[in-house]
């Protein structure tokens, strides 16, 4: 493939091109903890995930720290998150039982 090295992808693919697609904003989802707050990541700040079937839990590890769900729906949760097709998630008490953030601890520099 003879591509010059001094064009961007767009210009080289054009704008539609499933190697080069913008978008306006990050998609974010958005976690609405059981002490109420509500913190809104965008999907490209998660660093990883680990879903344990046994304990119906899945920690999301991000940015701030890891936020914390359990329930016995949370492998269909984990599912569908991975398919970019969730935008919110709260505790219902029944399929999601608990969604907590655990902030990440920073030592003090001094």
């Amino acid at each position: 493939m003879n591509v010059s090295a001094s064009l961007t992808l767009k210009e080289q693919y054009g704008p539609k091109s499933e190697a080069w697609q913008e978008q306006q904003s990050p998609p974010i989802v958005r976690f609405w903890c059981d002490d109420g707050t509500c913190w809104a990541i965008p999907f490209f700040q998660i660093a990883f995930m680990h879903y344990h079937p046994e304990e119906q839990s899945l920690l999301i590890e991000c940015s701030p720290g890891t936020i914390v769900v359990v329930g016995p729906k949370v492998g269909d949760f984990c599912d569908r998150f991975c398919s970019h097709k969730v935008g919110q998630l709260k505790a219902d008490g029944k399929d999601i039982l608990a969604v907590t953030m655990a902030l990440r601890g920073y030592a003090d520099a001094s």
